[in-house]
């Protein structure tokens, strides 16, 4: 028994923290930074007597479990040795797959906690029973999804005969070739990637006008979506050094390839630039906002120039995030004018995409 948990523990749940320690950290930062502990026990308050904001906070869970669930299930689908765990008697299979997913759920399940504490102190009964249901709802979802994943581990994917018809009379520029990429191979990154970034986005600009923030404020959520963006940006590291070796050997100058990048990486951020821009508070001025959108680009840029500069797998990729966050953190908290950080990353990611881009390789 000991073997059978801790087996499936250090691979799914250990490693999903591992991954994601960049990413935990900047919400610990947004979360413990800003808002103090009364403001914590208000917005909680709120959510348990406001039935649609309440549900705002669903939707939230909703998608930290999906994005924890496809994570489990790529790891059971390309992991062997978790292949065999369909010989594991059903009960004693269910329980450890259950467990399992609840510490995946570990921050939904302690933040639902929380708001329990304070609906008992303000004896929201209703609002309590929806929140227990609700969480045990998304502890249980994984299991048919994962026992699925093990009766068939191989699907076959089909991809439709409009996208057949759309291909044979429509010609991809190249800066659309990644999009198209995300669109066909990656659609839960992209999905999972532009909903959790937009609604970070939307919620700083909710935040905004509740107290006396400055642009700050803005710049740090900005930081969060572009840690969001990491495995897109791990995805176009292995798109064009898989699939599009031979772009390396066209007659295109490093600065033409370096324009071509920031075009598809503006292409990945732009939804971001368009709530922005359409939602801004009225005291922040349009080329404040500019100046955070550029530094969300330009720390994409970082990213994908880091992994041209050393190749890494994903997993430590992702997880070597940390102190880049903590030093980009610092930097907006001591005031550093936007638009320089932003310049500055821009600068930095050009230098290292000149100095590397012929010299990187992937390595298997």
């Amino acid at each position: 028994m000991n073997a059978l948990w801790t087996v499936p523990e250090k691979l799914i749940v250990r490693q999903f923290y591992l991954q994601n320690t960049g990413l935990f950290l900047v919400v610990m930062m947004l979360a413990f930074g800003f808002l103090s502990s009364a403001e914590h026990i208000a917005l909680a308050s709120y959510a348990l007597n406001d039935r649609a904001f309440l549900a705002a906070y669903g939707i939230i869970w909703s998608i930290y479990s999906v994005y924890t669930i496809r994570f489990s299930l790529q790891v059971f689908q390309k992991t062997d040795l978790l292949q065999l765990f369909r010989l594991v008697p059903a009960f004693k299979r269910v329980a450890i797959l259950y467990f399992l997913h609840l510490q995946l759920l570990a921050p939904v399940v302690f933040y639902g906690g929380f708001m329990l504490w304070v609906g008992n102190q303000q004896g929201t009964t209703t609002a309590n029973v929806v929140v227990v249901v609700f969480m045990g709802l998304l502890s249980v979802l994984p299991l048919p999804l994962v026992e699925r994943a093990l009766r068939h581990p191989n699907p076959e994917q089909f991809a439709g005969h409009i996208g057949a018809w759309l291909r044979q009379r429509f010609t991809t520029p190249y800066v659309l070739f990644f999009i198209r990429y995300l669109f066909r191979e990656q659609p839960a990154t992209l999905f999972l990637t532009k909903v959790g970034s937009c609604l970070v986005t939307i919620g700083v600009l909710a935040l905004y006008p509740t107290d006396e923030y400055d642009i700050r404020l803005l710049s740090l959520g900005m930081l969060l979506s572009a840690a969001l963006h990491a495995g897109i940006i791990f995805e176009l590291y292995q798109f064009e050094a898989t699939q599009l070796l031979l772009l390396r050997n066209l007659p295109f100058s490093l600065s033409s390839r370096f324009l071509r990048y920031t075009g598809i990486l503006a292409l990945v951020i732009g939804p971001e630039a368009v709530l922005l821009l359409k939602n801004h508070p009225a005291d922040v001025t349009v080329p404040a906002i500019l100046g955070v959108w550029l530094w969300g680009l330009s720390l994409l840029f970082l990213q994908y120039a880091a992994l041209l500069s050393r190749h890494q797998p994903r997993d430590r990729f992702i997880s070597q995030l940390f102190w880049p966050l903590i030093g980009c953190f610092l930097l907006i908290m001591y005031r550093l004018p936007i638009w320089g950080l932003a310049v500055t990353g821009l600068v930095a990611a050009a230098v290292l995409f000149i100095r590397s881009y012929y010299r990187s390789s992937w390595e298997e």
